[in-house]
């Protein structure tokens, strides 16, 4: 089976499976979910948010957001597995949006428990972002959920020019990819699109277990995004 027609197959499993979970009606009805945290998984009334299987992808994608040090922003606070490795990074500040009151709660615990300064933002990024200023970041990692069937595998484009905005020149920007091994014509068109040129990136190895939903894949791209 050639690398394409894998993808795709892949793609439509994971399509599928979003779908049958089916959406929440609208932000209050996410903000208000009741959250199911272990140390191998979150859920959120249902719906896979994160699992333990991911701990090496997101420390990679840490160690991006980190590497021009400074000032660096996750979007999506999940298990805090990123954040967890942003922490032991050079850096000046770690800000943190999430849209989930109990998982909010677990990131306020967070704050307490952390070396580097931690500012905890709650809501969606579309509604808090503006009140950052422009060129302001070194690096972003952005891991949400989709919250409508237009985002499934693409709820980090509409991010795209947002992180632009808020990055320094020569910032770096990563994000959960919904990627195999390459980027897809139209997730590049996207990023060019909202200013970036300098579009980079590595493979990570990963092994999500068989049943997990979200993900069918034994390596997903880490995005190196230069503005």
């Amino acid at each position: 089976m050639d690398e394409a027609k894998r993808f795709n197959d892949i793609r439509q499993v994971t399509y599928r499976n979003r779908l049958n979970i089916g959406f929440f009606r609208d932000k209050t009805n996410w903000e208000n979910a009741p959250a199911f945290l272990d140390k191998n998984r979150l859920i959120i009334n249902n719906h896979p948010v994160m699992e333990d299987w991911e701990d090496n992808y997101m420390k990679a994608l840490a160690e991006v957001a980190c590497s021009k040090r400074g000032v660096v922003m996750e979007v999506g606070f999940g298990m805090g597995i990123s954040a967890e490795y942003i922490q032991s990074h050079k850096i000046r500040e770690h800000i943190v949006i999430e849209a989930n009151k109990s998982v909010f709660e677990k990131l306020q615990d967070f704050k307490m428990n952390s070396i580097k300064p931690v500012r905890p933002i709650f809501g969606f990024w579309q509604d808090v972002t503006k009140n950052i200023p422009d060129n302001s970041l070194s690096g972003i990692l952005f891991d949400t959920y989709p919250m409508s069937k237009k985002e499934i595998h693409s709820n980090h484009y509409e991010f795209f020019p947002e992180a632009f905005r808020l990055l320094k020149p020569s910032g770096v920007f990563t994000y959960y990819s919904d990627e195999i091994r390459n980027f897809s014509h139209e997730h590049r068109n996207k990023l060019e699109l909202a200013g970036f040129k300098k579009i980079d990136k590595r493979i990570c190895q990963v092994n999500p277990p068989k049943e997990c939903r979200y993900w069918k894949s034994n390596t997903i791209v880490i995005p190196i995004i230069i503005k």
